[in-house]
């Protein structure tokens, strides 16, 4: 034999060699893929079953969204009749500001006076209305 023939024998048993050695990884890579095989077919299903099952829960949503949309038009006008309500108690509170408000120094007097009277309590209480009343009447009379 020439070398040629000897290299090809040489190449050769490298190649059964490495072939023998790669049987048994090729036997697992096989056994790999068929696991992942069934594991992709186990979540195809898994995916098939919750896809029903959400397609089951955002019915309902849609039902419940319908549901709670009919009753806040229900309710509505509850909420309107509360702003309206609130709206009138701030136009009342600012007519009776402004009309307080003149009378603010009237009143000061009123404090100032019973604060240099040194009046406490209920006699304190009583003196006020008391003032309060005798500037009504000096209201009415001014009116008249």
């Amino acid at each position: 034999m020439d070398w040629l023939g000897i290299g090809v024998f040489i190449l050769s048993l490298g190649f059964a060699g490495l072939v023998i050695i790669l049987i048994p990884v090729m036997k697992n890579l096989a056994l790999t893929l068929g696991n992942v095989a069934g594991t992709v077919e186990t979540a195809n299903k898994s995916v098939g079953e919750i896809t029903g099952e959400v397609t089951v829960i955002l019915h309902n949503t849609n039902e419940t969204l319908v549901d709670v949309h009919g009753k806040m038009q229900k309710v509505n006008p509850i909420f309107d009749i509360i702003h309206d309500t609130g709206t009138a108690a701030h136009n009342f509170t600012s007519t009776f500001a402004n009309y307080t408000g003149a009378k603010t120094e009237r009143a000061d007097e009123g404090i100032s006076l019973l604060d240099k009277k040194n009046l406490e309590g209920l006699l304190r209480g009583a003196a006020f209305i008391y003032y309060m009343k005798e500037l009504k009447k000096e209201k009415e009379a001014k009116a008249e």
